[in-house]
């Protein structure tokens, strides 16, 4: 997974680590609805305080088409997406969102060929906390059972909305499109 930071987040890539970690195991949830949100409450001890961590599995129902040669590719399935809001109760920082997502679960239908393409990627963004946001993440995709010497690229958008007294994830939509 490749990992991108917009700002400085000294003392969470550990932290974010366990997180995930722990949530990874939630994620498994029924892939039915569009959107199947879950939450849970966990507290880490600091130095002189406690850092309350909120996390949030979901599975996103995601679609759209990645044209281009040697032919569009539409995309549909399931991403997983964990939010894990990191609150600073020693500095009094905004709270912070680890988000996890992992596009495993999205295929691809080549439009001439009918051939599957498919992606492993994943990727983890750390951002401030806010009530709406929406994350950009560009992610390879190969026939199925093709080299990754011949990766072409798409671009999955994720509007995702928070509830900043809570810091829980109260929704999320997606949709793929070209670069």
């Amino acid at each position: 997974m490749k990992t991108r930071r917009f700002f400085p987040t000294a003392g969470v890539p550990s932290l974010g680590a366990a997180i995930l970690a722990g949530a990874t195991a939630l994620l498994g949830s029924p892939a039915s609805a569009q959107t199947t949100i879950m939450a849970s409450t966990t507290s880490f001890p600091s130095t002189s305080s406690s850092t309350s961590v909120t996390t949030t599995p979901a599975l996103v129902s995601i679609k759209g088409t990645v044209s281009g040669l040697p032919e569009n590719v539409s995309f549909s399935g399931q991403a997983k997406l964990s939010a894990s809001v990191v609150t600073d109760p020693d500095f009094g920082t905004t709270p912070i969102v680890v988000l996890s997502i992992d596009l495993s679960g999205v295929t691809g239908v080549g439009s001439s060929s009918g051939k599957k393409y498919v992606t492993s990627d994943g990727e983890i963004v750390r951002r401030r906390l806010a009530a709406a946001d929406a994350v950009q993440l560009r992610f390879p995709f190969v026939p199925s059972g093709g080299s990754a010497m011949s990766a072409r690229t798409g671009v999955a958008s994720l509007n995702l909305s928070f509830d900043v007294n809570s810091l829980k994830l109260t929704g999320a939509s997606g949709v793929i499109a070209s670069p």
